[in-house]
């Protein structure tokens, strides 16, 4: 299989992926933080060189502006001062803090993302989703994620793939674009069958694995689909998508960490509604903290990002590429970036995938 052709056709973000898969080293690393207080940064010489494991997490449905637009340095990207959008009736309804930190699942299809996106307009939100769509977090609810934009980089202009659910947007997480799927049902398990990024990775001979955090079903479609590489013909029964949790911690005690890792969550940690927030933000704390203590943290980096939004409002409309989006800037929407190696990861960022960083 010829996997170049595949990544250098129109949409731009698979050639993204090529490089990723060919440089293996891009670095975003995340220090511990315990409260709202960011811990020394240290010593910033990291560079490409010094970089031998790549970690990426992802979970679930959160916008930029719903966990961080109220982030004191997040500039223009933040909610904008009396910032509302139409109730209607002929009224303007705001956003509003959440008193809760475990919340109702919103709509979010395609039809009502593209009823939420209005063509760019982004003020379809209240009509669409009704007042659930217009609540926030800000650092008091998220004190490990704020502490850690603090310390390093979050990125606020990086956008999901799609104006859509879930299920599209993780095969794109995968494979830079979903094929043409829409929908936010379950599909057969491998009846995908075109490249992602796995395939250049096992083409350079570079390793890999999945580790299933929680319950460990994260990579069970039957069950749940975190992730989506289950779909993919050549790669559902690749015993390397069933590594547990405790098979990440023992590998960074022993220092053999593959040069590749997936960290896939199950939905009691993913922060989908209506799951408390908490338990994700705990996990994922769980999971850095980790990293930070183990011998392997001065030659890592970590990606924490998001799949989409949810269906919760933003204020910044995505660039439209080609019919199926972008999508809306999904939490850190992005990326948080932080660690020894940020400045290797700025100019990368800024360089490959044309992003603006804080």
């Amino acid at each position: 299989m010829d996997l170049q052709r595949y990544f250098n056709e129109r949409q731009s973000r698979r050639g993204v992926l090529q490089k990723l898969g060919m440089l293996a080293g891009i670095s975003l690393m995340l220090d511990a933080c315990t409260s709202n207080n960011p811990p020394p940064i240290g010593r910033q010489a990291g560079g490409l060189n010094s970089i031998n494991h790549i970690l990426i997490a992802c979970q679930e449905n959160r916008t930029f502006d719903h966990y961080f637009g109220n982030y004191p340095k997040a500039g223009k990207f933040g909610i904008p001062a009396h910032f509302s959008v139409p109730d209607g009736k002929g009224g303007h309804v705001a956003p509003y803090h959440l008193k809760s930190h475990a919340t109702s699942d919103i709509d979010h299809t395609w039809q009502a993302i593209h009823g939420e996106w209005n063509k760019g307009a982004m003020n379809g939100f209240f009509t669409t989703d009704g007042s659930s769509a217009l609540g926030y977090y800000d650092g008091t609810d998220l004190p490990y994620y704020y502490a850690l934009a603090d310390a390093f980089t979050l990125c606020g202009n990086y956008f999901c793939y799609q104006l859509g659910a879930t299920l599209p947007n993780r095969i794109a997480l995968w494979a830079a674009t979903s094929g043409g799927i829409t929908i936010h049902t379950r599909i057969p398990s491998g009846s995908l069958d075109y490249p992602a990024i796995v395939d250049l990775l096992d083409e350079h001979k570079v390793s890999w694995k999945c580790y299933n955090l929680g319950t460990g079903l994260g990579s069970v479609p039957e069950v749940e689909f975190f992730n989506a590489l289950s779909f993919f013909k050549r790669w559902q029964r690749d015993s390397r998508l069933q590594f547990k949790g405790s098979d990440y911690y023992n590998d960074l005690n022993q220092g053999t960490l593959p040069q590749v890792s997936f960290l896939i969550s199950d939905a009691l940690i993913s922060e989908h509604p209506p799951i408390d927030i908490e338990f994700g933000q705990k996990e994922m704390a769980k999971v850095i903290n980790a990293l930070i203590a183990s011998r392997l943290w001065t030659s890592s980096a970590l990606f924490l990002t998001y799949d989409e939004g949810g269906g919760f409002f933003d204020h910044v409309p995505p660039p439209q590429v080609d019919a199926y989006g972008m999508g809306f800037p999904s939490t850190g929407a992005g990326c948080i970036a932080l660690g020894e190696a940020w400045l290797c990861f700025r100019t990368i960022v800024r360089a490959k995938l044309n992003l603006e960083v804080h």
